[in-house]
């Protein structure tokens, strides 16, 4: 009996000894799981923080490196008027498309990667009687052959290539402002607007009626390199 039970004791002990080993190698386990989730939470810390430091990726801060600005400014403008008469040869109402740029270089030159800000605000200074609404249209065909337009504000809108606005009486227009900036590669060519690139389509009772453009002419701007104009940092030039 004495054997039988020292065997089974021996049986006994041989079976339970594996319990603390195992819990050992739960509490090893642990360990290393707490040490590897501290390291890479240690190292990911400080990769966050020095992004955020460093700001801007380096392709995007090259894509918003520019040349600086480099323009002969011109004085030629060209606010377009307009009216409305009769058959009597009577005036209905008249108006004013009043333009404006700066720096203007209508008259003058400009370099690829330069900006200029265009202002365009119609303006109906006497409505025909019964007039419902305006819509103005001018066709920067010419200048966006040339710059692109980086942003617009206000109330005119582009469709395709020409920036409109509707102008409901009593209501006046505000300013509508285009940003362009000159295209590289555009050296030498010329950028134009007319008043033949100016529209109006005027809603009087159940017809539209036409209007008479009062002043006709057109002003340009020519694209100029850089060495050319003689700039060697920003520049707007006398």
């Amino acid at each position: 009996m004495r054997g039988a039970g020292n065997r089974a004791g021996r049986r006994t002990g041989s079976t339970a000894a594996p319990a603390p080993a195992r819990r050992r190698g739960r509490r090893a386990m642990w360990t290393l799981g707490t040490l590897a989730a501290t390291t890479l939470l240690a190292s990911s810390l400080p990769a966050t923080t020095a992004t955020a430091q460093a700001g801007p990726a380096p392709a995007a801060r090259t894509t918003a490196a520019r040349d600086p600005e480099c323009v002969q400014p011109g004085n030629a403008w060209l606010n377009p008027r307009f009216y409305w008469r009769n058959v009597f040869g009577t005036r209905l109402g008249e108006g004013t498309i009043n333009e404006s740029s700066s720096p203007n270089p209508f008259g003058g030159r400009i370099a690829p990667g330069s900006t200029f800000t265009f202002r365009w605000r119609p303006d109906t200074t006497r409505d025909p009687v019964g007039a419902q609404y305006h819509v103005h249209r001018v066709n920067l065909a010419s200048v966006l052959a040339v710059a692109d337009a980086e942003s617009v504000t206000g109330p005119g809108t582009f469709s395709g290539t020409t920036l409109s606005a509707q102008e409901t009486p009593p209501q006046k227009l505000g300013d509508t402002v285009v940003r362009f900036r000159i295209r590289p590669g555009t050296e030498g060519r010329t950028a134009t607007l007319s008043s033949a690139d100016h529209s109006l389509t005027t809603r009087w009772l159940f017809t539209n009626i036409n209007n008479i453009w009062e002043n006709t002419g057109s002003i340009s701007f020519t694209v100029a390199s850089r060495a050319a104009l003689g700039c060697t940092s920003s520049s707007i030039l006398g």
